[in-house]
């Protein structure tokens, strides 16, 4: 009888505890819940100017060597969509 009174006493304590801390925790709840609603959590971050450098203009011409160079899509004028195609097939490997 001693023992089962302990071991309720000891339960007892436990659930106390349990309930403190779950009052702690909605406290802390209600709290982030008011900070969303405000918008403090929310705030989108601003975008920022970023400095791309611009390539040089071609100051060249070219020659027929670098057309044979070329794929037969971008001699069709099609460079993206066979870069596209390429991108693709890699992706999914």
């Amino acid at each position: 009888m001693k023992k089962l009174t302990e071991m309720d006493e000891t339960l007892k304590d436990m659930v106390l505890a349990m309930k403190k801390e779950i009052e702690e925790l909605k406290g802390e709840l209600t709290i982030y819940k008011a900070a969303l609603s405000n918008g403090m959590l929310s705030s989108r971050l601003k975008q920022q100017a970023m400095d791309v450098p611009k390539p040089e203009k071609f100051k060249g011409a070219r020659s027929a060597t670098d057309v044979d160079l070329l794929s037969t899509d971008e001699k069709r004028g099609g460079n993206a969509i066979g870069i596209q195609e390429e991108f693709q097939k890699e992706l999914k490997k």
